[in-house]
């Protein structure tokens, strides 16, 4: 009876729960990875019960164990969107080794192509995250997609179109992370636009975050160009959070990443408000790495700020924000070189 019920119900949800690219709904890494690992402990399970595993627990257990192998950084950790942390989940080593033991996943495989081939590009649809690798040295995570389930928005970030970079195998450009689930100023802080590596319009947030689980308004975000050259790979991505000021003006960003060098160029179509652009770096990687960070038509500022890789655990981070005025338009950005 425990057992008819129990796999009804998994096999009700698992459609619900991942998506077609191999995601989870939540749009969280970290919740990716924990329910990968408690589906694959529900079939290891009936296996050693003898019980007949549907074949849609191992199709979305491969599809799930492709999508963590894609979003494996350099480090064996992986991106911070949303809400993710490295003690939320198990790593991603250790669950794919457990896929791998169940025959589900190919222990030799990596997604894309070989870090000393050439650059190369994955654009996770469903999910809307952009990977994009360039030789040895860089690797590059994009944030370009949807806010999660409607219904189920809850670990959600006014973050669209931030993203994260490692050079030389080490996470630089940081996500703020997550500091609290408490509805206090420190989770206002995790979820707040300006907490990101994004462009915040009006001192506003991109999507409408209160509390330390809810949303209204949100940002719509779509990718709109790729691009893959022996030298570089490029992504354009826009969204349009800020469709709620006056002039509904839209952030449209490109992103190019070579090995040695990344070319942030931020465009505001329409409106009259002020632009800030911001970067967050983790302050050891920024000196380890000899990082150099350049305006491109802006003057960045540098201050000290926080990044947080596990809960209520801040590490020392260097924010570079650069400020401009919308007037119908407005264009800034940044270069990066290693």
């Amino acid at each position: 009876v425990w057992w008819r019920l129990g796999s009804r119900l998994l096999s009700w949800q698992l459609p619900e729960q991942f998506l077609e690219d191999g995601g989870h709904f939540e749009l969280s890494a970290s919740y990716h990875v924990a329910l990968a690992a408690g589906l694959l402990e529900a079939i290891e399970l009936a296996q050693a019960a003898g019980r007949e595993v549907p074949e849609l627990w191992r199709v979305t257990a491969r599809r799930a164990l492709a999508w963590a192998a894609a979003v494996r950084a350099p480090d064996g950790t992986y991106p911070l969107f949303n809400d993710a942390a490295f003690d939320a989940a198990p790593g991603v080593d250790q669950v794919l080794a457990l896929g791998a033991a169940l025959g589900l996943h190919d222990a030799g495989s990596t997604a894309g192509a070989s870090p000393d081939g050439p650059p190369s590009l994955l654009h996770l649809a469903s999910t809307g995250w952009v990977i994009l690798r360039a030789g040895e040295r860089a690797w590059l995570a994009l944030d370009a997609g949807r806010d999660g389930a409607a219904y189920q928005p809850g670990h959600v970030h006014a973050d669209a179109l931030t993203f994260e970079l490692w050079v030389d195998g080490e996470r630089a450009v940081v996500d703020y992370g997550v500091s609290s689930y408490v509805a206090d100023r420190d989770r206002e802080e995790t979820r707040a636009t300006r907490s990101h590596n994004t462009v915040e319009l009006g001192g506003l947030d991109s999507s409408e975050v209160w509390d330390a689980f809810r949303v209204g308004r949100r940002a719509r975000a779509q990718v709109r160009r790729i691009d893959r050259s022996p030298s570089h790979v490029a992504v354009e991505a826009e969204h349009d959070g800020y469709r709620f000021l006056r002039g509904a003006p839209l952030h449209r960003r490109a992103l190019e990443l070579s090995e040695r060098e990344l070319v942030i160029r931020d465009e505001i179509v329409g409106g009259r408000t002020s632009a800030c652009s911001r970067l967050r770096l983790d302050e050891a990687a920024l000196r380890r790495r000899s990082i150099s960070i350049e305006g491109v038509q802006l003057t960045p500022e540098r201050s000290a700020g926080v990044w947080h890789p596990s809960f209520r655990q801040p590490r020392a981070a260097v924010v570079f924000s650069g400020r401009g005025d919308v007037r119908d338009g407005w264009r800034g950005g940044f270069r990066l070189r290693w």
